[in-house]
């Protein structure tokens, strides 16, 4: 008897064990295919969104702190991925598990009459285990080679074989701030640089030297004929994209000569408890020849690492939508797309730069609009319906919005001063935009108003030259000597020194910034 109670429990445990089993077996059946079918539906939305992008901007945006981001966005991305995948997986495990206990319970027969012949087909329990598991393991097949090839689209192969390799790009030619005299005048200058969100030259019509049949950006594109605009070309013209595929990234390249890189150890892109601690950027060298810095921008400052950044090299002043609540520009439940749209967001700057102007200090105010952000842009009331498109509309309006403030700039006291800079923080990742646009080399917009009058460029047209050029160039704009005009992986503009894609060759810098760099993580992510 006892002999036979300790097979019965031996069996009673045998039995809860493969039930345990069976249980996590299938949550994990249908945890995998949760993620599978996530990261197949994630791929075609990106893709659908952004278009073939370079890879490094999907890591970012994957690693990067969801705080702040447009809850647009985020819903878009849940109705098109995030929920199809939760009910998607449910219902192919169910019908799994229906599948598993029909054949388990049930003899199946199918019969088949096909004019004078019979088919009988019997389906027994093994034969439904077997064509279970063929049918799950096609689909899964399926869903792989779909996801492959999004992968590809995507760059993941091409990304991985990048950061694979080594280069030697900084150790050969990245000049330090702190290795070289920058003189500042006597009477320094104020610095007001404006980073327009996804701003191109490219939005100019073909006479004025974009790529458009007519021109979205007239305002703009006067502005540049009026003052100052580095090109690529005879006409207006701009910056390659190298190593500013995305707003902070634009922003960290063009105030600081490097490229963002994903960080790691104590830099982790998704708390930004440090960021890249060892770089020196415009901020720091302003900040220590007295200026006072302020960054503003209408949405949560938060957002992919620009506090953290801003906070930590050049200790500005943070403006963003919370300070616009306090300030009274806007309500306290007041949201609209990113925060609050340009049209407040300028309403802002005034306000703070009549304010600041009053210091003794130079300033630094750095600010950045939203309005023409991904995917089709923010119609606000301002927005004329003059093109048919939300996209068009926006971009003009932006283009409308940023000449009237410039305008009331010049009818201030402390413009005469004061050195405006007017640069897109990066190409747009509108994806449904450039059908029409054949061959043309997409640059990003800039223009240099009010600069000294002694400062004069040796070659401002036919340029190769990218945004991180942009840091040694403001620098100079505000007529600073830069010993040797090199700084970071740039080179002051206004001097006749080649830049490193006009020394190297566009391809090979391009290719270079992409490597993997141990001079980058040993000087600037874990100094």
């Amino acid at each position: 008897m006892r002999m036979m109670g300790k097979k019965r429990m031996r069996k009673n445990r045998k039995k809860k064990i493969s039930f345990i089993w069976n249980i996590l077996g299938r949550a994990m059946l249908l945890f995998a295919l949760f993620l599978l079918l996530l990261a197949e539906s994630s791929c075609k939305w990106f893709l659908a969104v952004f278009g073939e992008m370079d890879f490094s901007i999907v890591v970012y945006q994957l690693f990067s702190p969801m705080e702040g981001t447009s809850q647009g966005i985020l819903n878009e991305y849940a109705m098109a991925c995030l929920y199809p995948s939760v009910s998607g997986a449910i219902l192919l495990f169910l019908l799994y598990v229906f599948w598993d206990y029909t054949t388990r319970r049930l003899c199946i027969d199918f019969h088949l009459r096909l004019f004078r012949k019979k088919w009988n087909l019997h389906i027994s329990h093994k034969m439904g285990q077997t064509i279970k598991y063929v049918c799950m393991s096609g689909f899964i097949f399926l869903l792989l080679v779909s996801l492959g090839s999004k992968a590809v689209k995507m760059g993941v192969p091409a990304y991985l074989a990048e950061v694979s390799q080594d280069s030697t790009l900084f150790e050969d030619y990245y000049v330090s701030p702190e290795a070289v005299h920058i003189e500042f005048p006597e009477s320094k200058r104020n610095l007001l640089l404006i980073y327009v969100e996804s701003m191109e030259s490219t939005y100019a019509s073909t006479e004025a030297g974009g790529a458009k049949e007519i021109n979205y950006i007239p305002e703009l594109t006067k502005l540049s004929d009026e003052n100052l605009n580095f090109s690529d070309n005879e006409k207006l013209g701009g910056a390659h994209n190298y190593g500013g595929g995305w707003t902070i990234a634009g922003l960290l390249a063009s105030s600081s000569g490097v490229p963002y890189k994903l960080p790691i150890e104590g830099n982790s892109s998704g708390e930004y408890e440090t960021f890249l601690p060892g770089l020196v950027t415009l901020g720091e060298i302003l900040e220590e020849e007295g200026y006072k810095n302020y960054f503003m921008c209408g949405s949560d400052a938060t957002f992919g690492g620009r506090r953290a950044f801003y906070d930590q090299h050049g200790d500005y002043v943070i403006l963003d939508y919370d300070k616009a609540v306090e300030n009274g520009i806007i309500p306290s439940d007041y949201l609209e797309y990113w925060g609050m749209e340009d049209e407040k967001l300028f309403a802002f700057a005034k306000q703070q730069l009549s304010e600041i102007a009053q210091n003794e200090n130079p300033f630094n105010f750095t600010m950045l609009t939203v309005d023409t952000h991904h995917p089709e842009g923010y119609a606000c009331r301002l927005c004329q319906n003059q093109h048919g498109s939300q996209f068009a509309n926006a971009i003009s309006c932006a283009s409308r919005q940023v000449y009237d403030f410039i305008s009331w700039c010049q009818e201030q006291e402390w413009y005469a001063n004061t050195t405006i800079v007017v640069t897109g923080d990066h190409l747009s990742m509108n994806n449904t935009f450039w059908d029409d646009i054949g061959d043309y080399e997409r640059n990003v917009y800039n223009c240099f108003i009010n600069i000294p009058r002694t400062l004069s460029p040796v070659r401002p047209k036919n340029r190769e030259f990218s945004v991180i050029d942009l840091f040694p160039t403001i620098l100079a704009s505000l007529d600073v000597k830069i010993e040797g005009d090199y700084l970071g992986l740039g080179v002051n503009l206004f001097s006749d020194k080649m830049t490193l894609p006009e020394m190297i060759g566009k391809e090979k810098f391009e290719k270079e910034l992409k490597l993997f760099s141990k001079y980058y993580f040993s000087q600037f992510v874990i100094a």
